[in-house]
């Protein structure tokens, strides 16, 4: 039976993403794309609740005892339907907001990618809690190692940089690092904290999951630098917004759940 900290996770996961989102819009607004933020805020709460409900049946304990399960299945017609009702919407927002056209089509591209790049992403870690507890925090252990290893290896031993126009303070040899550190953190975590991926399969996990995450920390670099901002929101003084602390964990947590579901 799931307890108050399994639904407090996920309530936790969807207003982080939600945060996330809403910081990319107000990034893209700085670059001149009209945003269609309700529309967009809406579809990827659609998302995240529908990633709530879809992994993991809900179970609670009534009065006299007795286990009570609600499963919700996704129902891939409803789905199809509302994905696309997203996109008309989209569509209609700058004919409606008498956007001009030389904008509609950035507008609209902005407000799609928001829910497609975040939002969607983000549903992944609702499934990695579903399967279990510590494939969440394995994830975190990969995202936290690479990093790691890619800053104090990079800034020790960096010589040729990773991205000089996205990201100056990147070096291929901090990324390697990096890749290296989260593998051997994979190994273990396949040995100790998901046997059933094994050693071999945590390592790979780690080093596609990790390799991911880097790629999601650049793309956002990329949007930041695109806006002129140094981060993408205030709201942790010092270390940026919402959408800073889970770029890489965007791009790392579906290819975690990807090596979950096949095992």
């Amino acid at each position: 039976m799931h307890g108050t900290g399994f639904y407090r996770l996920r309530c936790a996961m969807a207003v982080v993403a939600l945060a996330a989102v809403w910081e990319f819009y107000r990034m893209a607004e700085k670059t001149g794309h009209p945003v269609a933020k309700t529309i967009g805020m809406a579809a990827a709460a659609l998302v995240l609740g529908g990633a709530a409900l879809l992994w993991g049946p809900i179970r609670f304990e009534t009065h006299s005892g007795n286990v009570v399960s609600v499963v919700v299945k996704s129902r891939a017609g409803f789905w199809y339907g509302a994905g696309l009702l997203f996109v008309f919407l989209v569509c209609l927002a700058p004919l409606v907001s008498r956007v001009p056209p030389a904008d509609a089509l950035s507008g609209a591209s902005s407000t799609l990618f928001g829910v497609l790049g975040i939002a969607l992403p983000a549903a992944s870690l609702c499934y990695l809690r579903d399967v279990s507890p510590l494939a969440v925090l394995t994830l975190l252990l990969l995202v936290w190692a690479c990093d790691s290893f890619a800053y104090y290896f990079g800034r020790r031993f960096g010589r040729h940089h990773l991205a000089p126009v996205v990201s100056p303070k990147k070096t291929w040899e901090g990324a390697f690092a990096g890749l290296v550190g989260a593998t051997l953190v994979g190994a273990a975590a396949g040995t100790w904290l998901l046997p059933q991926l094994g050693p071999v399969w945590g390592a790979l996990a780690g080093a596609f999951a990790s390799t991911a995450g880097q790629i999601g920390d650049l793309v956002e670099s990329l949007w930041k630098r695109g806006a002129g901002v140094k981060d993408s929101g205030t709201f942790l003084p010092g270390h940026g917004g919402f959408y800073d602390r889970i770029d890489s964990l965007l791009f790392a947590g579906p290819v975690m759940a990807a090596f979950l579901a096949v095992r």
